[in-house]
């Protein structure tokens, strides 16, 4: 998702349907306590917690979107150091 924003290919590549799916399951896969891990059973981490952040936000996702999951995940960043 990075990736496709630098190259300005997000539209070219993601059809709105791709941009739903990714965040749902970006969403479906986040801890409890805001963060993601590495993996689908790790825990939280400042690096896959903010790349996921960004990737939402660039996905379109509202800061206080997701229904409460950004604001956790913003918490988790902030409270983890930034």
């Amino acid at each position: 998702v990075i990736g496709l924003h630098v190259m300005g290919a997000n539209d070219a590549v993601l059809s709105i349907e791709h941009v739903r799916e990714i965040r749902r399951y970006l969403y479906n896969h986040q801890n409890g306590d805001g963060g993601w891990g590495l993996h689908i059973e790790g825990h939280s981490t400042m690096f896959c917690t903010a790349l996921n952040y960004v990737s939402l936000r660039l996905l379109g996702e509202r800061m206080d979107g997701g229904e409460g999951a950004m604001t956790k995940a913003r918490n988790w960043i902030l409270d983890h150091g930034s």
